[in-house]
């Protein structure tokens, strides 16, 4: 009987270390099994990407900082920028509907962004608002913070 729990704890110990890579090579030779001559079609769904006007997609070469506000960076599937200098009432239309939207939703993260929302602090040079969009069920989410400027 001991036998069989120390198997069953080493098991339960290897199948917890396999990690998101794993499950996606799996998927993937499963997806190029699939699409061999002879099976059935399965098209890949295109990425879903940001569209925010007045924002930009910016050249990153790591979104690894956006683990500093709680967001996986595995997850991230877009990040928009906003750069423009100066205060709530200066930003687009859509990109103080969208930080308010965020805010109530409770994906407005980060003292700045409560500061810009309400405080009246501005968007400060060497500064920009990132908007990712992450994955995650039953839909994708976006997630709204204000940081460090971050180029290529």
């Amino acid at each position: 009987m001991l036998e069989l729990l120390l198997v069953l704890a080493v098991a339960v110990y290897l199948v917890s270390k396999l990690d998101a890579k794993h499950f996606e090579q799996a998927n993937a030779r499963y997806r190029l099994a699939t699409n061999a001559p002879g099976a059935a079609r399965v098209e890949p769904r295109p990425p879903i990407r940001l569209a925010i006007e007045g924002t930009q997609r910016p050249q990153l070469r790591s979104n690894r900082f956006v683990k500093g506000f709680g967001v996986n960076p595995n997850l991230v599937q877009d990040i928009r920028i906003y750069t423009r200098l100066g205060a709530l009432e200066q930003f687009p239309a859509a990109v103080a509907a969208l930080l308010q939207d965020l805010y109530l939703r409770g994906s407005a993260v980060g003292s700045e962004v409560m500061e810009l929302l309400f405080h009246g602090r501005a968007l400060k040079e060497g500064e920009a608002i990132y908007f990712a969009l992450i994955e995650s069920k039953p839909e994708p989410r976006v997630v709204a913070f204000v940081d460090k400027l971050r180029t290529a």
